[in-house]
């Protein structure tokens, strides 16, 4: 029976959402026998998204300037990449942080999915976001430990060296991993939840189910993206401006009030951005070049194990030392083209753009997946597409 495109493009979308939930995808797997199985959902969903996007949009593919551009210059960086790169695991892992992003963006920003399909994809993270707040209530219900081993069987605090799967505290609260194995990641599902429903009015109401393991994730930089996005939706209106003074007037001393109190938590603590500056000054000791960088390969996750310079804690310094200015420039203008020129749109390039200084984002699947899909084109009609 031969497979509609548009709809193995449809699973394969569910499929790669399925690969951000690391917990969950563990229990599956390890119940039918191999848990490492479940490595392989984002890369076979990937496949599977390239696959599609070749046959059903061959033909109407737009390419423009700035994609040859993009693309030609990415190409020759992939050349000093295989120079670079110490085993297959390695450029993987680079591939996947370097270039799958834009690949997606690219793909996603060209063709278009029926509405009824895109609520359906709306309501699964609606419902992830569910789960994942219930097993967080669990990790404080139950406790850090007895929940790492009522979901793995064993308990590591921090990060499980087999597992990956990482569990902390931020001072006096626990950071859960929920069913997604990563705080960080939690946040990250969590705030681009929010943003998808927010850019659909039958989802606008339901988009607050995200706040709660948003919150409790306690991860500052997901905080900065909804705040941003938020401030510049608000205070972009004229008739808010008005408001501003009223809320200036009430608002500054309740916030000093909850930072008053808070501040006995170190919720305001700067010691992690110190510690990332000083690290930023003295912990990077690889070569570069300031216009092409020339470091791709030999930071981020492609060299783990090695240090700081596996993380970085940057997406800018990471693209800066692997790309360079000139790979900095072009990728940016690249997004900038293939996004939807609508202020929301443009409200949330911005948050993230800022978040991207203080975290390196793309070593989390969870971006990696559902960052694009707000490129996606969504038709209005739910007319049948054409294979």
């Amino acid at each position: 029976m031969r497979v509609k495109l548009n709809k193995l493009f449809y699973w394969s979308i569910l499929l790669q959402i399925l690969a951000t939930q690391g917990i969950a995808t563990f229990l599956i797997f390890e119940y039918l026998g191999n848990w490492q199985l479940k490595k392989f959902i984002h890369p076979l969903s990937l496949l599977l998204i390239i696959i599609s996007f070749i046959f059903k949009a061959a033909k109407r593919i737009k390419i423009t300037l700035l994609d040859i551009l993009f693309f030609g210059y990415f190409l020759f960086l992939f050349i000093v990449l295989l120079f670079n790169i110490t085993n297959i695991e390695s450029l993987y892992i680079v591939f996947r942080e370097v270039y799958i992003l834009f690949i997606m963006i690219f793909i996603f920003s060209q063709i278009e999915l029926n509405k009824k399909d895109w609520y359906r994809i709306l309501n699964i993270i609606l419902f992830l976001l569910v789960l994942n707040t219930i097993f967080i209530i669990l990790t404080y219900t139950l406790g850090p430990e007895k929940y790492m081993k009522m979901i793995t069987g064993r308990y590591q605090w921090g990060i499980d060296p087999e597992y990956n799967f990482k569990i902390s505290n931020f001072y006096n609260f626990w950071r859960s991993p929920a069913l997604i194995g990563n705080p960080a990641s939690v946040a990250y599902f969590s705030v681009l939840g929010y943003l998808l429903m927010d850019q659909n009015p039958k989802f606008k109401n339901k988009k607050y189910v995200a706040l709660f393991p948003l919150i409790f994730s306690f991860v500052r930089s997901a905080y900065l993206v909804i705040i941003v996005y938020e401030f510049l939706k608000f205070f972009t209106k004229k008739k808010n401006l008005k408001k501003l003074i009223l809320i200036l007037k009430i608002g500054i001393p309740v916030l000093i009030f909850i930072i008053l109190f808070l501040t006995k938590y170190d919720i305001f603590s700067m010691y992690s951005l110190y510690d990332r500056f000083y690290l930023w000054s003295n912990q990077i000791n690889v070569n570069y070049n300031i216009f092409y960088g020339g470091a791709i390969g030999k930071i981020g996750g492609g060299v783990r194990g090695v240090g700081f310079i596996d993380t970085l804690d940057s997406y800018w310094l990471l693209m800066f030392l692997s790309t360079g200015f000139i790979g900095v420039v072009i990728s940016s203008l690249f997004v900038y083209e293939k996004s939807k020129k609508k202020n929301k749109f443009m409200f949330i390039l911005i948050a993230f753009f800022l978040s991207a200084f203080l975290v390196n984002l793309t070593q989390s699947i969870v971006f990696l997946v559902l960052f694009p899909l707000l490129f996606l084109k969504i038709k209005e009609d739910t007319l049948k597409v054409e294979n």
